[in-house]
């Protein structure tokens, strides 16, 4: 299985725990997410009236020039980590 493959699995078990992950390891898995599937952050940072969306922006600013790769095989751990999928394993 691909590494794409893992990752679009990952982040289909996610959509399905979203309400049971803490505040600050989604916004990490956001950021691992965005940098995967985006690249680096192309717009300025949210105003300070919207502390959800600079939540967010910092941690994909914070994944910035991380390689799509890289960021995906990350995503990949954390999730594996919190829902024990063997099907996120590398075959």
């Amino acid at each position: 299985m691909t590494l794409e493959e893992r990752f679009n699995i990952a982040a289909d078990l996610v959509r399905g725990i979203v309400s049971q992950i803490n505040d600050q390891l989604l916004a990490q898995l956001y950021g691992y997410f965005k940098q995967a599937r985006e690249g680096n952050i192309a717009f300025s940072r949210p105003s300070i009236l919207n502390m959800r969306g600079r939540k967010m922006w910092d941690a994909w600013k914070s994944k910035e020039n991380m390689s799509k790769e890289n960021a995906m095989e990350k995503y990949v751990e954390i999730v594996y980590g919190l829902t024990n999928k063997s099907e996120l394993l590398d075959k």
